[in-house]
């Protein structure tokens, strides 16, 4: 089986800290990996990727590199702007 990932390969920003990748999928089908900019208690912000998914829609959520503890299976998007695609549980 292969798998294809479509990567954001953006820049860091300047930070020291790991970068760590979600993989998102939308009705169980891959979307890509998103990189993850800030991690909080009810969610998490991500930095833009080719897919742009509107507020509302529900995606399931893979921690690949184990990084960021307590990741849902599931989450929606709440908002998306120019500080990137911020999900919540």
């Amino acid at each position: 089986m292969c798998e294809h990932f479509i990567v954001d390969w953006q820049e860091d920003n300047g930070n020291d800290t790991a970068v760590s990748f979600v993989s998102l999928r939308m009705q169980g089908r891959k979307a890509g990996l998103y990189r993850v900019k800030q991690v909080r208690r009810e969610g998490m912000l991500l930095s833009h990727g080719a897919i742009s998914f509107p507020v509302g829609t529900r995606l399931g959520v893979e921690d690949v590199q184990g990084l960021v503890p307590g990741v849902p299976d599931t989450a929606s998007v709440v908002a998306n702007d120019q500080s990137g695609l911020c999900l919540a549980w």
